[in-house]
């Protein structure tokens, strides 16, 4: 069973993972940064899991970014695009929608169990 939980929460966390750095990314923030704020608002992360994010909404032209090289280290940093914003918006209603069905359904569960 843990292994099946496991699985599942990958999965839905990855999906979470990717509108939350859609909504995170208003302003320019290099990889660090957007790890720190995930985790500040209860979304762990690790690297190996948020690069290849970034990669793909990167290619996907949902993001956009640019290396930083002035400083004591490059850093790539990363923002959303007109299209992204776009994207977000109807990612969030969709996961604003679900949402209210597991709600809806969870209550059901309740009161059937009262019956």
């Amino acid at each position: 069973m843990a292994d099946i939980m496991d699985r599942f929460e990958t999965e839905v966390k990855r999906g979470v993972i990717q509108v939350a750095v859609m909504c995170l990314l208003e302003k320019e923030l290099y990889g660090y940064d957007i790890i720190k704020h995930l985790k500040d608002v209860g979304l762990a992360v690790e690297e190996g899991t948020l690069y290849p994010i970034l990669r793909r909404l990167d290619d996907e032209k949902i993001l956009t970014s640019r290396w930083e090289t002035s400083g004591p280290r490059p850093r790539k940093y990363y923002v959303i695009t007109e299209n992204g914003k776009s994207i977000r918006e109807k990612l969030l209603e969709s996961l604003k929608s679900v949402t209210q069905a597991l709600d809806t359904l969870e209550s059901q569960m309740t009161t059937a169990g009262d019956a």
